[in-house]
C-alpha cells in the first residue's frame, strides 16, 4: 500500500486504523474524525494518540476534532482519545452529534486540505484511502464542517474534578 496512491476496499478495523494513523502521523494542521462510535479497535490505540498528542503541541494554529454521536462506550470503557481531550482541551476537541440528516453513520477522517479516509456507515470493506486529493477532502470537510455545527459538548465526557 502506497501512502500517495488511492486506495479502495480499505477493511475497517483492519488497515483501517493504520491509515489513521498515517494520516495523524502527516497532519501539518489538523486532524478532523467523524465517526458513530470512536471504536476501540480503529481509534483507541497508542500510535494514534501519540501522532494527535504531538499534533496537538506542534503550535497555537492545530487542531484536533472529534466527533462522535454515541459517546456511551467512550465513557464506559475509557478511551485514549477521550484521556487526550480530557489533558488538552483547549487543542483537542471531542464533541456529539446525535443525529442529523445529512448523515448516514460513515466514518471520516480528514487531514489538513488534502487528506482522507472514507468508510460508509453501512460497510466494513468498502473504505477508500485518498491522501493527496483536496477535491476529495474539500467535499468531506464541508459536511463535517456543517455536522460540527449542530454538534455540542457533552458533561460526561468533561474530566472530572475531585
Amino acid at each position: 500500500m502506497s501512502d500517495d496512491a488511492f486506495t479502495t476496499g480499505v477493511e475497517y478495523p483492519h488497515p483501517f486504523d493504520d491509515f489513521v494513523v498515517k494520516l495523524a502521523q502527516s497532519a501539518a494542521r489538523y486532524l478532523w474524525i467523524l465517526s458513530p462510535r470512536l471504536d476501540h479497535a480503529a481509534f483507541d490505540t497508542a500510535e494514534l494518540a501519540a501522532a494527535l498528542s504531538v499534533l496537538a503541541r506542534a503550535s497555537r494554529q492545530t487542531q484536533v476534532r472529534i466527533l462522535l454521536s454515541d459517546p456511551r462506550q467512550v465513557i464506559a470503557r475509557g478511551h485514549r482519545l477521550l484521556q487526550l481531550s480530557r489533558r488538552l482541551p483547549s487543542t483537542v476537541h471531542l464533541q456529539v452529534l446525535p443525529e442529523h440528516p445529512d448523515w448516514d453513520g460513515e466514518t471520516i477522517v480528514i487531514r489538513d486540505r488534502d487528506g482522507v479516509l472514507y468508510k460508509p456507515g453501512d460497510s466494513d470493506k468498502n473504505a477508500f484511502y485518498e491522501p493527496d486529493s483536496r477535491a476529495s477532502t474539500q467535499r468531506h470537510r464541508e459536511l463535517f464542517e456543517e455536522l460540527w455545527r449542530y454538534s455540542a459538548k457533552d458533561p460526561n465526557l468533561r474530566s472530572l474534578s475531585i
